[in-house]
């Protein structure tokens, strides 16, 4: 099944090292297109410099302020705030090219800054540290590609994602275990087919009661409700992005009976999914 999709997805053009530097007046210069629903096969680190920005992002806003830093994982459906006075830059990178090491991998899929548990936090930053750090990158990115331009410019990402993160960790009591970390990332891959707990218990090699008390202690909520929120939001945006029917949205989301998707949706969204689809057309 082919699915057809309503909104822009871009991907990360074809570069030697696959990071790029741009200043936020873009996104005005291009609202039909940053303003309207779409989404990236990239992260995005925005940081902003003066003013504020409403930002909506999977159906949420997001409002980021002056010397704050806001990350915008790969696949979330984005629409770009084009109407309010706001100053900043905008990091465009592909996880391959941050993830040179071990401990840069283990940083991608563990650290807070970069979590899919509580996506999008918008993260307080030294401005002279931001500041410096930007105009480093921006005077690497106009330098030729040589064997050393990729591991200059991801120590700067580096420090700007590590020192986001040591801020996170002074205002938070609760760190990302291994086991959640780990059954999170599986949730994301697996969701789709796989909604039941046996199957991540199974996989992760790990007891219900242990992993309950991580997630729950992580999210508030049962490692269940967490997958069930997970095929929720995926739900959402193939009804609001998508030209797919809700059968067939249900078929893609592992579900063999449309009543068996219809019950699941209206159970946790309190609408069918024919009256969310049409509360999300404008």
């Amino acid at each position: 099944m082919k699915q057809e999709e309503i909104i822009k997805t871009f991907n990360f053009n074809t570069s030697a090292v696959e990071i790029e530097l741009k200043d936020l007046s873009f996104i005005k210069e291009l609202p039909k297109l940053l303003g309207m629903p779409h989404k990236v096969s990239f992260y995005q680190l925005l940081w902003l410099k003066e003013g504020e920005a409403r930002h909506r992002i999977d159906f949420h806003e997001v409002v980021i302020n002056s010397d704050q830093i806001l990350v915008i994982a790969p696949g979330q459906v984005c629409e770009f705030d084009t109407v309010s006075e706001y100053e900043g830059k905008m990091i465009l990178f592909t996880d391959s090219f941050f993830s040179v090491s071990e401990t840069d991998s283990n940083f991608l899929y563990t650290s807070q800054i970069l979590s899919l548990v509580k996506q999008n936090r918008v993260v307080s930053i030294c401005p002279l540290l931001i500041g410096n750090l930007m105009q480093l990158l921006e005077e690497e990115m106009k330098v030729d590609t040589d064997k050393f331009k990729a591991g200059i410019s991801q120590s700067i990402l580096r420090i700007i994602l590590f020192d986001a993160e040591r801020s996170l960790n002074a205002n938070q009591s609760i760190m990302i275990q291994n086991i959640a970390s780990d059954f999170c990332n599986a949730v994301e891959k697996n969701f789709k087919k796989n909604k039941r707990l046996e199957y991540y218990t199974n996989l992760l090699a790990v007891g219900e009661k242990a992993l309950s008390k991580e997630i729950k202690e992580l999210t508030g909520d049962t490692p269940k409700v967490y997958i069930d929120k997970r095929v929720v939001l995926e739900a959402k945006r193939l009804l609001a992005y998508s030209s797919l029917s809700v059968k067939e949205i249900g078929f893609v989301l592992g579900f063999e009976e449309p009543t068996n998707f219809n019950n699941f949706f209206r159970k946790h969204v309190h609408q069918t999914p024919i009256q969310f689809r049409e509360g999300t057309i404008k």
